[in-house]
């Protein structure tokens, strides 16, 4: 693979820490409804506490890309944010059960404003921290899509761990649920202690110079350029010469960014290959200098369609797929999708897809597996083919497909962005469009599901 396996290893427990937060108040969420005064409203204003934090993504690309003198050192800022991650997580351990009279009604806003920090951590981990990993050896963007798995898969297990699902049903149909095998403040403060190890885990990835692996190949191809990547490489202007047989370089001074950037570095090239006779054909392009124009806003609107079912899609209507076959059937295919999900980070190191056509098929089967959960929920409480143990298998066997399918086309996709020119502006758009992608999803699914009602839930005892 080319990389050490300490630092490996290292870069997914920072990976880790981007979603961690939020992921982990969802976990809790049957026991912290039974608990605040909000009820199974509280789903609903937590969802909108995290949408109200995606506001700081948009921001920072304002100032990130409009404002030219706007330069703000990306290292500091990801250990502030990681910091402030760990205050909130363990504020949540200590705070999360108080609550108070707002304006005459009951709310829980500590819960709100910790969650509140938390989201824009996380939120702001797709345009901060994938585009800090274009530091590195390429082969450890795969890890950090490993921590991102991570992030949802250790929040799951520790709930399976805590049983926040089990439950018995009387005579009635009534549900009671067992109290659980730990406290809400336990749960928190253990997500708190992973938190503090992702952090130092990038202090100590920091400190090493793992991440001046871009940098040593630059000052190889280029002793003029002394700006460290890490802040805005797309305002400084970029030279591409070729050598012709006369041994005279031709300099393209290019201002433009993203693809129109790309576009004019390709064409310069190919005009250069053409007039050039010393280029012979054993000498290869980098693969990357080919996906411009359309293929770059392919890469893109992938990537925001992927995470727009991964993220937004298929999480609001899990439930309604599966709880109709039992609940067993749902914590299967929620817990066995965030193993896949790290699980499938791996794929690309042994399956390489970069032909377009093929990762075009690949996105078409994923978004079909997505329909097909859609369909199953959709039918909710009945069952597909009359049958618990058939639905069950699919329900479960079409969760594990798409989650995998996605992870991998996600790591795909950021990878073949990631290679090449111009590659920390290159992921920071695909942490945006992952960003974009996820509000997408969620903000259509959110109306359908609370507003619209076109999904019934099935009853957790069937008499």
């Amino acid at each position: 693979m080319g990389c050490s396996p300490a630092t490996f290893i290292l870069v997914a427990l920072f990976g880790s820490s981007s979603w961690m937060g939020t992921n982990s108040v969802w976990m809790q969420l049957p026991l912290l409804t039974s608990k605040l005064p909000e009820g199974w409203n509280l789903p609903s204003y937590l969802a909108g506490v995290v949408q109200i934090a995606c506001i700081m993504p948009l921001i920072y690309t304002i100032l990130h890309k409009g404002v030219k003198r706007c330069t703000v050192p990306t290292a500091p800022l990801i250990i502030a944010l990681l910091s402030l991650a760990c205050c909130c997580q363990l504020g949540l351990s200590f705070f999360w059960e108080n609550y108070s009279e707002v304006f005459g009604v009951q709310r829980s806003w500590p819960l709100y404003l910790l969650l509140f920090g938390l989201a824009i951590v996380n939120a702001m981990s797709n345009v901060l921290f994938m585009p800090f990993m274009a530091q590195f050896h390429p082969a450890y963007l795969n890890a950090y899509f490993v921590g991102m798995g991570l992030s949802s898969l250790m929040p799951s297990l520790l709930s399976l761990a805590q049983g926040t699902a089990r439950f018995k049903c009387d005579e009635n149909g009534i549900a009671t649920r067992f109290p659980p095998n730990f406290s809400v403040s336990i749960f928190f403060f253990v997500i708190f202690s992973f938190t503090c190890v992702a952090l130092l885990a990038f202090i100590v990835l920091y400190r090493s110079g793992a991440h001046n692996h871009n940098s040593r190949n630059s000052n190889k191809e280029s002793s003029s350029d002394k700006e460290p990547d890490e802040e805005t490489p797309l305002k400084k202007p970029l030279v591409v010469s070729m050598n012709t047989e006369k041994d005279e370089e031709t300099p393209i001074d290019l201002h433009e960014t993203g693809a129109t950037a790309i576009d004019g570095i390709v064409s310069e090239l190919d005009e250069s290959f053409r007039e050039s006779s010393s280029i012979r054909h054993t000498e290869e392009l980098h693969p990357i200098d080919y996906i411009t124009g359309y293929k770059f806003a392919f890469l893109l609107f992938t990537t925001a369609l992927v995470n727009a079912q991964m993220n937004g899609v298929i999480t609001s209507v899990q439930s309604y797929a599966a709880l109709p076959y039992s609940q067993a059937t749902y914590h299967f295919a929620v817990t066995l999708s965030n193993v896949v999900s790290p699980l499938s980070s791996f794929l690309p190191f042994f399956i390489k897809v970069r032909s377009i056509p093929a990762l075009a098929v690949l996105t078409a089967c994923s978004t079909a597996m997505t329909a097909f959960i859609v369909y199953l929920a959709a039918l909710s409480p009945n069952l597909i083919f009359d049958s618990i143990s058939i639905g069950s298998t699919l329900s479960i066997g079409g969760s594990l497909i798409a989650a995998g399918l996605h992870s991998y086309l996600r790591v795909v996709f950021a990878s073949l962005l990631r290679a090449g020119h111009q590659s920390e502006s290159r992921l920071f758009w695909c942490g945006v469009f992952i960003q974009i992608g996820s509000f997408i999803g969620s903000a259509v699914m959110f109306p359908l599901v609370n507003i619209a009602h076109l999904f019934t839930s099935a009853p957790q005892c069937k008499l």
